[in-house]
């Protein structure tokens, strides 16, 4: 009954093995529709740009998201990414916001798209553009030591003054326009470690708590703003479950080999004429 048991096993890891191999082989059985798709993760900073924001803007972002290649330079991706950020006033005024936001970018590998798909290169700088959805809680308290009693005494004691002291509305959503520029070093024909710069415009100015400020004890003034701005810098990682695209081939690497060759030609020419 043992040996019946172990030579089962046996055959089940065989087998498993042989379809494991015919499953990464592009040439066998691997379906067309998961060839480019690729997964990672970043974490990096955030720093904040809104209304009254001084100084201690800087805090902390974690990120993931699903990558498919459209086209030779081309790719389609859906984020999601959570952070935090915070700034300080003058005045010992601070807060804190916590959000999470998905959003849907086009990303363009500009050196596929200019001098032809190449598998091989080690460096691929890329840029996207899309917008999406973010949710956000913000939180404004005075600091330690701040003279909360003087402060309300010179700008009234009323509603908007507390306001401006405590803030802390609950979750709110909001849209988003989304900027990203980056670039990808590979580390094999399957691993990636990516930096990348995103930049969200926010279609809110209650990011940071702050649509006003009290000026005197009779006056109140509305900030004219109408956007927030939050910007990420963050390193990563990024894994492609197939060791090729659906874009390797010989049309691809040709194209990629007549434009470098082109480039090379003309960059010889003009320092043989200096």
């Amino acid at each position: 009954m043992l040996k019946k048991t172990l030579s089962l096993v046996l055959l089940l890891v065989l087998f498993a093995q042989y379809s494991l191999a015919q499953y990464n082989n592009p040439r066998g059985r691997v379906p067309k529709n998961l060839l480019g798709l690729s997964v990672g993760g970043k974490v990096g900073a955030t720093m904040y740009f809104g209304d009254l924001v001084d100084g201690g803007r800087a805090k902390w972002t974690v990120g993931g998201y699903v990558e498919k290649a459209a086209l030779s330079w081309l790719h389609w991706r859906v984020e999601v990414e959570t952070g935090a950020c915070k700034g300080q006033q003058g005045d010992a005024l601070e807060f804190s916001t916590t959000f999470a936001d998905i959003d849907a970018l086009a990303k363009v590998h500009f050196l596929d798209l200019i001098q032809g798909y190449d598998d091989s290169r080690p460096f691929s700088p890329y840029f996207a553009l899309g917008g999406g959805a973010m949710f956000y809680k913000c939180k404004k308290n005075p600091q330690s030591g701040f003279d909360e009693e003087a402060y309300k005494e010179k700008v009234g004691n009323d509603e908007a003054a507390d306001k401006w002291l405590y803030y802390d509305e609950g979750m709110k959503p909001t849209g988003m326009v989304t900027g990203l520029l980056g670039v990808r070093y590979a580390v094999s024909s399957k691993l990636w470690v990516t930096f990348e710069a995103k930049g969200d415009l926010l279609f809110t100015d209650d990011f940071d708590g702050h649509t006003g400020w009290p000026a005197n004890a009779d006056t109140w003034i509305e900030s004219d703003g109408k956007y927030d701005a939050l910007w990420t810098m963050a390193f990563g990682v990024q894994y492609r479950f197939y060791n090729v695209s659906k874009f390797t081939s010989s049309k691809y690497s040709r194209k990629s080999y007549l434009r470098n060759r082109k480039i090379y030609e003309k960059n010889a020419k003009r320092m043989r004429r200096r």
